[in-house]
């Protein structure tokens, strides 16, 4: 098990997330040796606080890393190029445990950095708390929170991890389970007063969608609202110097610009244009889309509707940034992918085609902050029975983009790290965790990035090709085949 967190390796960890988040808690004049130990923190006066800003560092990791992983591996974005060890990621049936970006402990691993999250969290609620005098019941409200998001990333995208060291890896149900009750934890250590409420009943709004529940769903983001306001939003922060936005860095930092956007989500892209843009954790915009999924789950579908029209309204009043853009926007084949407003676009073969999905690139070019959609109110409102839970997965597409909400909605849950399977003496090849599961509405092969024509110019650099189809509108595929995900969660260990 790749998780030692009394090892002084680990505990080497904690002490950069400390550097970064400049903390002077721990002071290393009486150290002899530069790595901080067990025994070192023990003296330390105040070691709970010294290690949250660690916990914190490690956090931003894990969101950024979730991100970077899971779109990639989802529909929204495909990759051009061999930044990322190839282009594994928009294979579905492919995902294999040595995959590169599952089988890293750089800043892109989503596995490695949950689990170093988790483990971090364990260490400070189980072996520094404890016997820290100065250790505050907001203290550990809030390494609870960061444990329970760990679970809750983990539970929503694999089929089972280990939860402690050379452990058998527990199911989804188990690790979702994990992050409920973490939650709940730190909620009954803070007053209603605190800033973590907001966090804790919209990430338990969350668990409870992954879970099934319906009522408790529906509660805690109606509580999140209550908290936060109808236009709240939580965000990651990041560090352009320290501590950066990893997704940034394959949207826009790097030459090859891996991260390219479903040709219907190009008006979204890119959403983070800074090394320091932060990720949004949790938002009003998703809180009222749980809300409508538990209506609909009530066959209400005037509520739901209601729920995704405030959904929109939030959106449009939402942060843009304005961006020079010097995308060319290729493929893996170096033709060129839609890059002008020109372009029109079908979801599906038979569909109609949509204007302003695809921007002018390489240009100046203006995109959501947080949150965007084409959905329009007039859609919403006529909208009924499969077609209104269609739009509930497109306006979850949309406004959550860059979040790491999509691989989840499409019921695909990737395998733990091969690390983890060749030196955890509890795991065998083909024990669950260890392969991809991938439900059978996902179309073979890459199929869920690919449009026709795939050539859209000519030798000369004309565009010739105005109209783009994509293969699948996997949006109403989910609506038909999955149904709600809040009706058929699918959670691993449950059966």
């Amino acid at each position: 098990m790749i998780d030692r967190p009394r090892s002084a390796a680990a505990l080497a960890v904690l002490v950069v997330g400390l550097v970064l988040a400049g903390c002077d808690a721990l002071d290393p004049t009486g150290v002899d040796n530069p790595r901080t130990t067990e025994e070192d923190l023990a003296q330390a006066e105040r070691p709970t606080a010294a290690l949250l800003d660690g916990l914190r560092a490690q956090f931003a990791r894990a969101v950024g890393a979730t991100v970077v992983t899971t779109e990639f591996a989802s529909d929204n974005f495909s990759i051009n190029g061999t930044g990322l060890g190839g282009n594994a990621l928009d294979f579905p049936g492919q995902l294999a445990p040595n995959v590169s970006v599952l089988n890293t402990t750089a800043q892109d691993g989503m596995y490695w950095n949950t689990q170093e999250l988790r483990a971090q969290a364990d260490f400070l609620l189980e072996e520094i708390a404890p016997d820290d005098a100065n250790a505050t019941d907001a203290q550990r409200a809030e390494a609870h929170y960061y444990r329970g998001m760990a679970f809750l990333l983990q539970g929503e995208n694999f089929a089972a991890v280990p939860t402690a060291e050379d452990e058998a890896p527990a199911p989804a149900a188990t690790l979702l389970g994990n992050a409920q009750s973490n939650f709940s934890d730190a909620l009954g250590l803070v007053g209603a007063d605190s800033e973590l409420v907001l966090r804790l009943n919209a990430a338990l709004a969350r668990t409870h969608r992954a879970l099934g529940n319906v009522s408790e769903a529906r509660s805690f983001a109606q509580d999140a609202l209550s908290a936060g306001g109808s236009d709240f939003l939580v965000e990651q922060s990041y560090d352009a110097d320290n501590l950066d936005n990893a997704p940034h860095d394959y949207l826009v930092q790097r030459s090859l610009q891996e991260m390219q956007p479903l040709p219907r989500l190009d008006f979204l892209d890119p959403k983070y244009t800074a090394e320091d843009s932060p990720i949004p954790v949790a938002s009003a915009e998703e809180m009222r889309l749980i809300l409508a999924e538990t209506a609909l789950a009530d066959d209400n579908p005037s509520r739901a509707r209601t729920q995704l029209r405030r959904a929109i309204t939030v959106a449009v009043d939402r942060d843009s940034a304005t961006f020079v853009d010097g995308d060319e926007r290729l493929n893996n084949a170096l033709n060129t992918r839609p890059d002008t407003t020109a372009i029109q676009i079908r979801f599906e073969p038979g569909a109609p085609l949509v204007d302003g999905l695809v921007l002018n690139r390489p240009g100046t070019v203006t995109t959501p902050s947080v949150s965007g959609t084409h959905v329009t109110v007039g859609q919403v409102n006529s909208a009924s029975g499969t077609d209104l839970e269609r739009l509930l997965y497109l306006l979850r597409q949309e406004l959550l983009l860059l979040e790491g909400h999509r691989l989840h909605d499409l019921g695909i849950r990737l395998p733990m790290m091969l690390r983890e399977i060749e030196t955890n003496p509890q795991i065998s090849r083909g024990d669950p965790g260890t392969e991809a599961t991938v439900p059978d509405w996902i179309p073979q092969g890459k199929e869920l990035d690919e449009y026709t024509p795939s050539v859209l110019y000519d030798e000369d650099g004309t565009l010739v090709e105005t109209e783009v189809t994509m293969l699948h509108d996997m949006n109403r595929v989910l609506a038909e085949e999955r149904g709600l995900v809040i009706e058929n969660p699918m959670l691993p260990g449950t059966q």
